[in-house]
């Protein structure tokens, strides 16, 4: 039972809140095979102050009104569509080598429809589907109850071709690379079109793991981007290269203390830091001055620069709390600034967590979030939230 426990641990992703080991277990009829339904339920309420964001999941930083209408800065709400629901299939075998596969799905859809969040086959280190990019150090994500997480970690669900690769002494060094589905998430103006993508993003990572099972780690990722666009002034397709770098990690201290961390920085990467997704500011419009300059309709890098540093502290193996403070910074080019775009913004996390019985877990947790635009406008909001799970 504890090998089957363990084999199912291993086929599920690491984030905190994915669910891993099923309590329902169905055997094949030759016990090669096992299958594991399992998931929770997950009840929050929350009290946004002094400035609200209108979504009970997720406590997005980047959303938080600048100048909200007077009267709006008190938000009572409740939700439920976090709930997870999550098939977990391995191979019993002895073979080195195995099958397995896994699906996750919460209900964040509309009208609480399901939403897959991960969807993938293994074969070995070998890994076909959907689920975060390897781009993204899972096991070094903090605990919160807000599903959005720091603002400043980077992470992007995708569809994604992955190996990785683990050897030396204990298994304490692992590699991996992967190819995945390339998107696009930037500005354009007349003098440039957006195109079909056929370039996949390639991350890639190397990490060293000490400690009680490889319970702490060092993780040093790349990921390099060609992203494709019309030139509409030169009637031709350009290609622009981003390339960026992270350092990533936790450290287990005897049991007791979790130290999480995550520091990356890059161009044309908005698109897989949290905060920033969707605000197609991976590259904007360059400026020229007339149409025969060498720059005319070309698009230019944005740097991002995201951080996160979180502290757990374990009371015992039922009740912990931790506090996590992170940040985005983004440098945009001289001529946008002073405008409605964003510049930085702020996040801090402190929560409690309590297992009041084996299958039922409460919590509670305070949110603050900051949002400045390159204008030097900002907005502010606050959070209380409690939390009610069963896992099953």
């Amino acid at each position: 039972e504890i090998i089957i426990i363990e084999k199912f641990k291993d086929n599920a992703p690491k984030r905190f809140n994915a669910p891993k080991t099923p309590n329902f277990t169905i055997l094949s009829k030759n016990q090669k095979y096992a299958m594991g339904l399992g998931g929770y339920v997950k009840g929050t309420i929350s009290m946004d102050f002094n400035g609200a964001i209108n979504n009970a999941a997720y406590f997005t930083t980047s959303a938080i009104p600048i100048n909200p209408l007077p009267g709006n800065d008190k938000l009572l709400q409740y939700n439920v569509n976090q709930s997870s629901l999550s098939y977990n299939f391995i191979s019993l075998s002895d073979k080195k080598t195995k099958f397995g596969a896994y699906i996750n799905m919460n209900f964040s859809g509309e009208n609480y429809s399901p939403y897959i969040e991960d969807a993938y086959i293994t074969y070995g280190g070998l890994l076909l589907g959907r689920t975060t990019s390897l781009f993204t150090d899972d096991a070094a994500i903090p605990p919160t109850i807000d599903s959005e997480g720091p603002n400043g970690l980077t992470y992007k669900t995708n569809t994604v071709i992955n190996y990785t690769s683990s050897w030396g002494d204990r298994k304490r060094f692992s590699t991996g690379i992967g190819f995945e589905m390339p998107s696009t998430d930037f500005s354009v103006s007349e003098n440039q079109s957006v195109t079909n993508q056929y370039i996949p993003d390639i991350p890639s990572y190397i990490q060293y793991s000490w400690g009680n099972k490889n319970n702490s780690h060092i993780r040093l990722s790349s990921i390099i981007r060609n992203v494709n666009y019309r030139n509409n002034i030169k009637d031709k397709n350009n290609i622009i290269s981003t390339y960026a770098c992270q350092l990533s990690g936790l450290i287990n201290i005897k049991e007791k203390i979790v130290f999480y961390y995550q520091l990356t920085y890059g161009t044309g990467i908005t698109t897989y830091i949290q905060d920033l997704n969707g605000l197609k500011l991976d590259f904007l419009p360059r400026h020229f001055d007339n149409n025969q300059d060498n720059d005319a309709g070309k698009l230019e890098h944005v740097t991002s620069m995201a951080y996160y540093a979180g502290l757990q502290y374990n009371f015992n193996q039922r009740t912990f709390m931790s506090c996590t403070f992170s940040q985005v910074d983004v440098d945009v080019p001289d001529n946008y600034d002073n405008r409605s775009l964003y510049k930085e913004g702020y996040y801090l996390a402190t929560n409690f967590f309590w297992y009041a019985m084996p299958n039922v877990q409460l919590g509670a947790e305070y949110l603050y979030g900051k949002h400045v635009e390159q204008n030097d406008e900002w907005g502010q909001a606050n959070r209380l939230q409690v939390m009610l799970q069963y896992n099953f």
